[in-house]
């Protein structure tokens, strides 16, 4: 019997159970097996049915026996009219609060509880307005060339929509703020790069500053898409500080990011030229 079905039964009072066992013509024979099972938990015994028919002895006179049938066909006469009378009582009462006995009164459930849980989704960023930062970069000559316009704006796009969501990651990443699904994460933003990668691999016909522009967001994809493969496996302990390739390529993207805008549209901060120095 599931739990449910048990509450069901561990519901119903004894009147209610002998109910079901009593009048076996309205229900199923699960239900009133069910039933005998329950009274038999609460310990109530059932009175069974007679397993043999009323026995006459057929060497006893004919008026004993004839009395003994008698007396035996009034005794099960009485017990049938007190069965049929107490049931009856019962399920008119039933009847009269809306038949109970067949489904157990639904519980009222309390409403839905709205709980406050931390998330670490990747914030969604617009890239019209860097796009356009970018372009205004451009000079007017090179504007001119409208199909090299169309190209170079749907490039950036692609770029800065990946681009975005790298700088998000290793920047939740260096604060120790990265969420358990980081990992997945950088699956979905390498995913994104891809479609920059498609873009990429054309020869475009483009004026120099846009030529250069596009050989830094190439180059940027480049180290970036290494950097998210690597990070999720360095992450515990912040060790991809540790990592010379690591920290040498986000060096790189820093530097070659400056000559394609001068701050990050994502934290707002400058992007940092590498500086060499040469001893003497």
């Amino acid at each position: 019997m599931s739990d449910h079905s048990a509450d069901f039964y561990h519901q119903k009072t004894e009147a209610e159970l002998r109910f079901f066992i009593e009048h076996p013509e309205y229900y199923q024979p699960d239900l009133i097996d069910s039933a005998k099972r329950e009274l038999r938990r609460r310990g109530i015994q059932l009175i069974a049915p007679p397993t043999e028919p009323f026995a006459v002895d057929l060497d006893a006179p004919a008026s004993i026996a004839e009395s003994g049938r008698s007396l035996g066909v009034i005794n099960v006469l009485l017990a049938v009219a007190l069965l049929l009378g107490v049931g009856w009582f019962y399920y008119s009462k039933q009847r009269g609060g809306g038949v109970k006995a067949v489904a157990a009164p639904a519980k009222p459930r309390l409403p839905p509880r709205l709980i406050e849980v931390p998330t670490s989704a990747i914030p969604t960023y617009s890239t019209s307005a860097v796009v356009e930062r970018q372009l205004a970069t451009i000079p007017a000559s090179e504007k001119k060339a409208s199909q090299a316009m169309r190209q170079f704006r749907e490039l950036a796009r692609r770029f800065w929509a990946a681009e975005m969501q790298t700088e998000y990651l290793t920047g939740q990443a260096h604060a120790g703020k990265a969420g358990p699904l980081f990992a997945e994460q950088t699956l979905v933003v390498r995913q994104t790069w891809s479609d920059f990668n498609k873009g990429a691999v054309y020869s475009y016909r483009f004026g120099p500053n846009m030529a250069r522009h596009f050989e830094r967001m190439r180059e940027t994809a480049s180290s970036q898409q290494h950097i998210l493969e690597q990070f999720p496996d360095l992450l515990a302990n912040k060790q991809f500080l540790k990592d010379k390739e690591l920290v040498s390529r986000e060096a790189d993207v820093q530097d070659w990011m400056k000559d394609v805008l001068p701050t990050s549209p994502v934290t707002g901060k400058p992007y940092k030229a590498t500086v060499l120095t040469v001893k003497y």
